[in-house]
């Protein structure tokens, strides 16, 4: 449920001028005239490459309600009728009336952030509230300066909890995105090297998700890796009651007996009791994801026990680690995303899988001057995970081909190719019933078209 708008209340929550107005009520937003629906606001983003206001015809004849504008001469003809509002710069418009509406929710809001996990943490997060209370969060990756502001003006405005999502590549982005969101709790996932190449170090990876615990007061909360070097960061970065999470000693949620087969991830929760915790989930990194959000979930004042029990049907989010067979032959899908961190898990997982294993891996974009480096490392855990199949596809995966073979795997079982359409071809003859299959690259790889051409009846979300 979310409340209607009239033009001119959006034009005083983005400091506008409405240029003409309607009885008609505003019900949703778009930034797309695809998928706009009749009585969303049509914001007009400009872009590196799309001005949206070459669109703004179209999305009044689509049933827009009304325009957001910074050229009020993009609207022609019959288009005339519809509300107009005009600003200066229309994403900050946006984020203004995001920020309106931020302002008149009642809902405890979660941000969440990390290297890796941070989608599957949120889903589990929310998975866990919504059987406790009434639980509105992110949709797909809309975690950005574009989708956060989206994602609060979709939000369920009865909800006990909101959850958000906050991606970065740049410092003071988190920042930024908190400004809008203003949390009331957050978690950090973990750090790992996603984006180094932009950042230059994991300290300052570090710091930029640490941004999202500099608002937070002190009777406000925050979950955070405790297996880190960056865990006094952290304590310096929020006056939050602070709570850590993983394998050691120290963390204030550790987990122990961690046991990983092929169908499931087990392990146990000791705070100041022990908690057993099964999730039908591929990977032992699905444990550090599942402990985060429990440790969260108790500090909002709910029991780990039933939390462990209703991440019992929790299932993965879409083409992230996501297990499915076909014809006998099991098909692991991470086509999402990959970076070094999220890369040598999927590698540990697939060696308690059935044989023949194959994996197919791609290149790992945003790492800059580091890029050879961590895609030769990546080459020395996959020659330590001995799969009887290893396709490297892309420029960048060529060096985790070289460095497979100089670590032990033979010529005949490594295999460098430069597109999606040979690897493909490939695979039509090596897939054998019984066999195992991972897919894993960065998402600009496109690594759904190789899995689309062998099972076009997959019908699978890839993206």
């Amino acid at each position: 449920m979310t409340s209607n708008w009239t033009a001119a209340q959006i034009a005083e929550a983005c400091d506008g001028q409405l240029l003409q107005t309607t009885t008609k009520p505003i019900t949703g937003f778009s930034i797309d005239t695809r998928t706009l629906k009749p009585g969303d606001l049509f914001i007009a983003l400009k872009g590196e490459n799309q001005d949206g206001h070459v669109y703004a015809n179209k999305a009044a004849e689509a049933g827009a309600a009304a325009l957001l504008l910074s050229d009020e001469s993009a609207v022609t003809g019959s288009a005339g009728s519809v509300a107009k509002i005009k600003v200066t710069d229309t994403l900050l418009g946006l984020q203004k009336i995001a920020l309106h509406r931020r302002k008149q929710l009642n809902s405890q809001v979660i941000g969440v952030t990390g290297s890796n996990g941070k989608t599957t943490t949120r889903a589990m997060l929310q998975h866990m509230l919504s059987m406790v209370g009434r639980c509105s969060a992110t949709s797909g990756n809309l975690n950005n300066h574009i989708g956060l502001p989206l994602t609060l003006l979709s939000l369920d405005t009865t909800a006990d909890y909101a959850i958000l999502e906050m991606g970065m590549n740049h410092q003071g982005e988190i920042r930024e995105l908190c400004c809008i969101a203003q949390p009331t709790s957050a978690l950090i996932s973990n750090i790992g090297p996603a984006h180094i190449g932009i950042l230059g170090s994991l300290k300052n990876i570090a710091s930029a998700k640490a941004e999202i615990l500099e608002q937070l007061s002190e009777q406000q909360l925050a979950v955070v890796p405790g297996d880190t070097d960056f865990t006094d960061l952290f304590r310096s970065s929020t006056k939050a009651r602070l709570f850590t999470f993983g394998e050691g000693d120290n963390n204030d949620y550790r987990i122990s007996d961690l046991q990983m087969t092929v169908d499931s991830v087990n392990f146990t929760l000791n705070t100041n009791d022990r908690y057993s915790c099964q999730l039908n989930l591929a990977g032992r990194h699905n444990a550090f994801n599942a402990a985060a959000a429990l440790a969260l979930f108790h500090q909002l004042g709910h029991s780990i026990g039933e939390g462990c029990r209703h991440l019992a049907s929790f299932v993965p989010v879409g083409a992230r680690m996501e297990r499915v067979e076909i014809d006998g032959i099991n098909i692991l899908l991470d086509c999402y995303n990959a970076n070094p961190g999220s890369m040598s898990e999927a590698l540990k997982f697939l060696t308690v899988c059935p044989t023949p294993r194959i994996a197919v891996l791609g290149d790992m974009r945003e790492l800059g001057d580091m890029a050879i480096e961590m895609h030769r490392q990546l080459g020395v855990q996959a020659a330590a995970s001995k799969p009887d199949l290893l396709i490297c596809v892309g420029s960048d995966a060529r060096h985790i081909a070289e460095a497979a073979r100089e670590n032990g795997l033979s010529n005949l079982s490594v295999i460098a190719l430069s597109s999606n359409e040979q690897a493909a071809e490939l695979l039509k003859g090596r897939l054998i019933k019984g066999s195992t299959v991972l897919f894993k690259a960065s998402r600009g790889m496109h690594f759904e078209t190789i899995v689309r051409k062998l099972w076009p009846d997959l019908g699978k979300d890839l993206h």
